[in-house]
């Protein structure tokens, strides 16, 4: 468990973590490395290990204060290797739709739907999706009412608690769309407005 700088660690976080660890006294240090070791599971000895005594509070409260800002220094550092790791992401991710797109749009140009290599294969797979118009919750919504009262075998037992009927102003309830409901009324023969499925051909490499 030493001081050393990590490539991806800010000058700053490394300060604050190398001047933690220099204050942590070791027997706390050495109860970090078994809590490590132990995937951060707690064991009933390590818990009690951790308890803080009467007998020498103050320099133990101390010690604990820089494993907390050890901890936080190296969340913030881990934080930071995230969000470099997402950008890395969404660029690749980037690239590789707009070859994709190309290679696509290149296929259907010259009529083709495979290509048949040494090493890969370029093929299109078809697949079934729901498609869901732009505000079809509210083009269906705005016909019905929708209300919510409370249970009347449950009513005095609500009252002994102190809850009332303006109690439940305290949620917010959002209604969604239920896609495999939906599917399954479409496949049955069922209108829906704003509801269909559609059949796409997805680009796929082996």
């Amino acid at each position: 468990m030493g001081a050393t700088r990590e490539p991806f660690e800010s000058a700053g976080a490394y300060q604050e973590r190398k001047k933690s660890l220099f204050n942590i006294r070791q027997d706390h240090l050495s109860l970090l490395t078994e809590i490590e070791d132990a995937d951060g599971l707690l064991t009933p000895e390590l818990e009690e290990r951790l308890r803080l005594t009467e007998d020498g509070f103050k320099e133990k409260a101390i010690s604990y204060g820089f494993v907390i800002r050890k901890a936080e220094a190296e969340s913030d550092t881990i934080a930071a290797e995230i969000k470099r790791l997402q950008q890395l992401k969404q660029q690749s991710d980037r690239k590789g739709e707009l070859f994709r797109k190309m290679l696509d749009e290149g296929m259907q140009q010259f009529g083709m739907d495979k290509v048949d290599g040494d090493l890969l294969k370029i093929v299109y797979r078809r697949s079934k999706s729901l498609s869901l118009v732009d505000g079809f919750e509210d083009s269906i919504l705005k016909y019905f009412k929708i209300s919510y009262e409370m249970r009347p075998d449950l009513e005095a037992e609500a009252k002994e608690s102190g809850i009332m009927d303006l109690t439940f102003n305290c949620f917010d309830i959002k209604i969604t769309p239920n896609k495999t409901r939906i599917s399954d009324m479409l496949k049955g023969g069922i209108e829906i407005p704003g509801a269909s499925i559609q059949e796409k051909s997805n680009l796929q490499i082996k």
